[in-house]
């Protein structure tokens, strides 16, 4: 164990993004060049995420998307410590969060503790956001947690039965009547 264990949810985190290479690469090391990489990665990572997955926005957003992100970028650069590069992750992705939420609010300079209480901490006074669900990505949910559920065998299994089953109602529909026993 060394002074990065503290680190542990990070690392998760990163592996989650990256694969068990990024675990090992970051378990023991104290080389801040390799954190460096698997923080520069991961903002380039949310970075492709959102232009990838935000089908709607204003242009204004994308901006800040991408000044938030670059401010990030360019603080790791800078980062002379492993420590320092977790916080400019941390602070950059504390910042990405809100944004995602409609806007980051800029109370520097505001004296005393800012209300932790219902209607403060509303975000979308510039824009809105929609989560939104097709049938596709729900069908798509639904095989992912069925999976974890039930296991890939009989998953399979089940789908072939599905499918023999000759029925018009989706996938997760189908289920859910037949573990009712309605069909």
């Amino acid at each position: 164990m060394n002074e990065y264990t503290k680190y542990l949810s990070v690392k998760s985190a990163l592996e989650d993004l990256f694969g068990s290479g990024a675990w090992y690469a970051l378990k023991e090391s104290n080389h801040v060049g390799t954190w460096r990489k698997y923080a520069d990665r991961t903002l380039k990572a949310v970075e492709l995420s959102v232009k990838d997955s935000v089908e709607i926005y204003d242009d204004e957003w994308m901006l800040e998307v991408s000044r938030c992100l670059q401010n990030g970028k360019e603080h790791l650069e800078l980062a002379d410590s492993i420590d320092e590069v977790v916080g400019v992750l941390a602070g950059t992705m504390i910042e990405m969060s809100f944004i995602q939420l409609g806007h980051m609010p800029r109370r520097k300079g505001t004296p005393g503790p800012y209300p932790l209480r219902k209607g403060e901490w509303k975000m979308n006074g510039f824009r809105s956001v929609a989560y939104l669900q097709t049938r596709e990505q729900k069908e798509d949910r639904f095989l992912s947690l069925q999976r974890k559920e039930v296991g890939f065998d009989r998953q399979l299994d089940l789908m072939a039965e599905y499918r023999s089953s000759k029925s018009k109602l989706p996938y997760s529909e189908w289920c859910a009547k037949r573990s009712e026993g309605t069909e």
